[in-house]
């Protein structure tokens, strides 16, 4: 009966199966091993290293064309702006020459001509800062491509006017609706949900500033309101379900509430599900601004 073989003493944090097959560092049966986990179809990790985005991004990079280029949220994500969850599909942009379906767990979108970058990320193949702005906004909808943009610009990861202007160069498709995005640009937004509202209200309308700083009759400072409507002293707050939950912030909260009434402002608050409602945002401030002008 052959002696089994030991397993190995150490493996790479990611691997192809078929290198480690012909450098006989596992065999056949090793690799159905619990202590090995499937990134993707013939790419492999030891079970004890813990799995997050980036991990996926350098094994991916082991399965697809070598002039794969890693792009968008990806990209944004190994960058420092984490714009991708762990499991989400890993982006890349390829020549439209090299274009093929990528493995499962990948999404390879072609680029119609120009170069496409000739920096890595440990070892991986990155796309131009101004090309992952590009899929960052492209395909995804106004809204959520404005807000990819202000996290990358508020983070420093892309040059906005830099990206407009290489914007002008291109003619690839939805390159006009990227364009929108980068001019509707602001990276004085701190989440997506408010840049999200913004947009929406914008496109309303309504001419709004990003982290307003509030100040009582005094001069005193009362607090940083997320949009404001300066002409009418209305504060747009986004509130997420998890502030209820924190401890002592409901307190908080009701105070900064009533400073900003004592200063003369009025609170429009926008939640998750009034963001899901068509129009319900827009609505809220319309009405808003209705009872200023009424002297309600």
């Amino acid at each position: 009966m052959p002696k089994k073989r030991p397993w190995p003493d150490e493996l790479p944090d990611v691997f192809l199966v078929s290198d480690a097959l012909e450098q006989g560092v596992l065999t056949s049966s090793q690799l159905r091993d619990p202590r090995l986990r499937r990134l993707f179809h013939g790419v492999c990790a030891p079970r004890f290293v813990p799995v997050d985005h980036a991990l996926r991004c350098r094994g991916a990079a082991l399965v697809v064309p070598p002039s794969a280029r890693l792009t968008g949220t990806s990209l944004a994500t190994v960058a420092g702006a984490p714009l991708a969850d762990t499991w989400d599909d890993v982006e890349w942009v390829v020549p439209h020459g090299d274009w093929r379906t990528g493995p499962r767990g990948t999404v390879l979108r072609a680029a119609s001509r120009g170069p496409l970058g000739d920096t890595s990320w440990r070892g991986v193949p990155t796309a131009s800062r101004e090309r992952m702005g590009f899929d960052l906004a492209a395909r995804c909808g106004l809204e959520l491509g404005v807000a990819r943009l202000d996290v990358v610009v508020r983070a420093r990861l892309l040059d906005l006017d830099a990206f407009k202007a290489w914007l002008l160069t291109r003619h690839d498709d939805g390159v006009v609706a990227v364009r929108e995005a980068a001019d509707l640009c602001d990276p004085r937004a701190e989440s997506i949900p408010e840049s999200r509202c913004r947009v929406r209200l914008v496109r309303a309308g309504f001419d709004v500033e990003p982290q307003f700083d509030v100040v009582d009759r005094d001069g005193v400072f009362v607090g940083r309101v997320d949009l404001a409507l300066l002409e009418w002293k209305i504060a747009i707050e986004y509130e997420g379900k998890w502030r209820t939950l924190v401890e002592g912030q409901l307190t908080d909260d009701r105070l900064r509430l009533d400073g900003l009434r004592h200063a003369g402002w009025k609170v429009v608050h926008i939640t998750a599900e009034r963001m899901k409602g068509r129009g319900e945002v827009e609505d809220a401030v319309r009405r808003a601004v209705a009872e200023r002008i009424a002297g309600i």
